[in-house]
């Protein structure tokens, strides 16, 4: 996940910067870069590759340089346009520099404004587009400040930008508008800007978490936070921190996996700016690479899986299947390998891996290539084994993620697949362009409608910690209950095997999940008082036969914990608890709803884990990366 790092004050610019940048590193990059202002110009040393880079550019003028004492630097993982200098940040437009975190949404429709008025970006990237946006308001004889409110209301879309003009000298200017981003007081004056506290404890302990919807002025001798709309003075306190580094590395979370759970909305619109080809006007068209050939000479897929990432390929058939109508099998790693599968040409084969060190599916793909079969990677990591077992990888963009068990990394798995099934249906002509469009506009809007069910003070949120409280009896999480069912159908039924999993991984609680057709077929003889069943019965073409079963295990006298849409009286009267998901995902197409399912079964895993006290990022007898059979 990308970084931000920006200081004005009386410091010396490029120290504070590439210290601050050094501590987001953990935040994984492949292209680094800083502007600082000087002599009234500013001067831009960006690179590919390590910091270490643009620290080399440094040496040359290293005594007129320090010399600076305004600045802003940022950290890149290749999103929209590949990890070159010239897509690294920051970006320089005329008198305007900036950096930015997120996504903006509606960047093809400022792009073709912006290309029709003559302005020719140099990067692949939609961050420029911003500083575009930028010279013109102010241009228009507008202030740094008033040009940002300006052209904040022109897009749209959860980013963070750090801003700064040669017009105004000593003037940044910083933007949260969903990304994250931290201010502090300098105690020997001045202002430090950065994408999370961790770079700002050496220099200051007192840091301001800035809200959604704060604009940040600041300058040597001030700091003006106002509303991004109103341009109104908004008061906002700071926080005194007294943080361990791995304090620090978790951003104020008692968990890595709590945190990387609330991480996913940021994760999913880093994975589809890294998927898909921002410069075309098609939707779900991905960005060129090998792996684009290799689909599209496909006539049927073979996805390769193990744990979490076989849950993720169960779920992709759903879509792969649906809308591009081409033939898909999925397979746990482990098992395909030893059964001698029969492999018809035109085959591709998919292995799906979160660290591309999964044994068993890299001892799939290395099979599949001695057979002259086409192969196909899917990793969040990149530079791993399983580039080099496959003919072509596509690389999720979710960032390091420390918890044991898997979330952000899932759900950026998951969107890829779905990328790929708009992709395929688009190539086939399977869908028309008006429903690709309404598909990719909804996964366009997915990622904030994730990230207002994840407000601490949602109802969703609510009511998962209400559930698992009232699920503990006298105190003890242990002895509450004997076992847990998760149930769902169509797509649904793999997230309720991931709730399963999850559950079983850090709080080792017996689980099982199930397709809730499957109920009368011998799960339903062990309910009982002291079973738990997770029922996922969101509004779909699946509802009323999920109903059915939900009814089926209420009588039975299992405590039924229902999921699904917040006005589904119906099914919610039925329920001992119900968890209701965001208001806004009445709006998203039916078959993005397991992104919201997904955090749901992991939050409800996660607070049991923390009520019966385990070790919820490293979970007995499990490891990160499962690199042997």
């Amino acid at each position: 996940m990308c970084g931000i790092m920006g200081y004005v004050g009386s410091r010396s610019a490029p120290q504070v910067l590439l210290e601050g940048l050094k501590r987001l590193e953990y935040r994984g990059y492949d292209s680094a870069g800083i502007a600082l202002f000087l002599d009234q110009h500013f001067v831009l040393k960006k690179s590919e590759g390590r910091l270490e880079n643009v620290e080399r550019l440094f040496q040359s003028e290293s005594k007129r340089l320090e010399k600076a004492t305004c600045g802003i630097g940022h950290t890149r993982w290749a999103t929209h346009g590949k990890p070159t200098t010239q897509n690294a940040h920051p970006h320089q437009t005329g008198h305007v520099v900036l950096v930015h975190n997120g996504i903006i949404e509606n960047y093809l429709e400022i792009k073709r404004d912006l290309l029709s008025r003559g302005h020719r970006p140099n990067s692949e990237t939609d961050s420029e587009l911003f500083g575009f946006l930028v010279l013109e308001s102010m241009g228009s004889g507008k202030s740094l400040e008033a040009a940002v409110r300006e052209s904040f209301a022109k897009i749209r879309g959860q980013c963070s930008v750090v801003v700064m003009s040669e017009r105004e000298p000593g003037v940044v200017v910083g933007v949260r508008n969903g990304s994250p981003l931290v201010v502090a007081r300098d105690p020997q004056g001045g202002v430090f800007f950065a994408s999370d506290a961790q770079p700002l404890l050496p220099f200051s302990q007192d840091v301001i978490f800035l809200d959604h919807g704060d604009l940040a002025i600041a300058t040597d001798q001030s700091l003006r936070i106002v509303d991004l709309q109103s341009g109104e003075v908004v008061h906002r306190e700071s926080s005194h921190l007294e943080w361990s580094l791995e304090q620090i590395d978790k951003a104020g979370f008692p968990h890595y996996m709590l945190k990387e759970i609330h991480e996913q909305p940021g994760a999913l619109i880093d994975t589809l700016n890294g998927l898909v080809d921002r410069d075309g006007f098609e939707p779900f068209t991905l960005a060129d690479q090998p792996g684009v050939a290799l689909l599209r000479q496909a006539k049927e897929l073979v996805l390769v899986a193990c744990g979490t990432s076989w849950h993720a390929a169960l779920l992709g058939k759903y879509w792969l299947e649906s809308w591009a109508k081409i033939p898909v099998s999925v397979d746990l790693a482990s098992e395909f390998r030893y059964r001698n599968p029969v492999i018809r040409p035109g085959t591709l084969v998919v292995g799906i891996s979160q660290s591309g060190e999964t044994a068993d599916t890299l001892a799939v793909l290395r099979d599949m290539r001695s057979r002259n079969i086409p192969c196909l990677g899917i990793s969040n990591v990149r530079r791993s084994s399983i580039s080099r077992d496959t003919d072509a990888v596509f690389y999720t963009s979710a960032g390091p993620e420390i918890g044991v068990a898997a979330t952000k990394t899932f759900l950026a798995q998951v969107l890829t697949l779905l990328v790929i099934a708009g992709f395929l249906s688009r190539e086939h002509k399977t869908l028309s362009s008006a429903e690709l469009s309404r598909l990719f506009e909804d996964v366009i809007r997915l990622p904030h409608v994730l990230a207002e069910g994840l407000e601490h003070d949602s109802e969703m949120m609510k009511k998962i910690e209400e559930t698992v409280n009232q699920l503990t009896l006298n105190g003890d999480a242990a002895s509450a209950v004997k076992g847990f069912f998760f149930m769902g159908r169509g797509y649904s039924f793999p997230i309720a095997l991931e709730g399963a999993l999850k559950l079983k991984e850090i709080a080792y609680d017996h689980a099982e999940g199930y397709a809730a057709g499957e109920l009368k077929h011998g799960p339903i003889a062990m309910l009982d008082a002291a079973m738990v069943a997770v029922v996922l019965a969101p509004r779909d073409a699946w509802r009323e036969k999920t109903g059915s079963n939900l009814e089926e295990v209420k009588a039975r006298g299992a405590k039924v914990v229902g999921v699904g849409e917040s006005a589904d009286d119906q099914l919610s009267h039925l329920c001992d608890f119900w968890i209701p998901l965001p208001v806004e995902s009445r709006k998203l197409d039916p078959a993005l709803l397991p992104f919201l399912l997904a955090p749901v079964v992991q939050l409800l895993s996660y607070r049991r884990a923390v009520l019966k006290g385990t070790d919820v990022d490293k979970p007995r007898n499990l490891a990160k990366s499962v690199t042997v059979e």
